[in-house]
């Protein structure tokens, strides 16, 4: 258990490590299942109307989106101190609420119901983030 522990970021008071550690996580094994499985099996959530086929290219370019995503929030984890790191852990939640915001309401290649939870998690992290800036950086 002391392992374990050894290698989860320092808590410096609040939870937003784990936030980020999580949601990367996340980013990471869809990295793994877009290179690894079915192209319908990755690109489940763009299944819109308007929806191009599922294709292998497309299921590996969301996987590299996904892979430096789950990379950059990992490294804010254990460096939230860091403006810039921050900042890029921020944009990578505008980015998530940008591209699933275009899809559903611009192109129509996913629903909403398939939207909810990159909206849900995408907007906890980026609302926590922009409320909680002041205070992990000045630790």
């Amino acid at each position: 258990m002391d392992k374990l522990l050894s290698i989860l970021p320092p808590q410096q008071g609040g939870y937003l490590p784990y936030l980020l550690l999580y949601s990367g996580l996340a980013a990471a094994i869809h990295t793994v299942v877009c290179y690894a499985s079915r192209p319908t099996t990755a690109l489940k959530a763009f299944s819109g109307a308007e929806a191009p086929p599922p294709h292998p290219l497309l299921a590996h370019v969301y996987g590299v989106k996904n892979f430096y995503t789950s990379m950059i929030r990992f490294y804010a984890a254990y460096n939230l101190a860091n403006p810039l790191m921050y900042d890029l852990a921020i944009l990578t939640f505008v980015g998530v609420l940008f591209l699933y915001i275009t899809e559903v309401f611009v192109y129509k290649t996913s629903r909403l119901r398939e939207a909810i939870f990159p909206y849900v998690t995408a907007g906890t992290g980026f609302v926590w983030m922009m409320l909680q800036r002041d205070w992990y950086l000045s630790q």
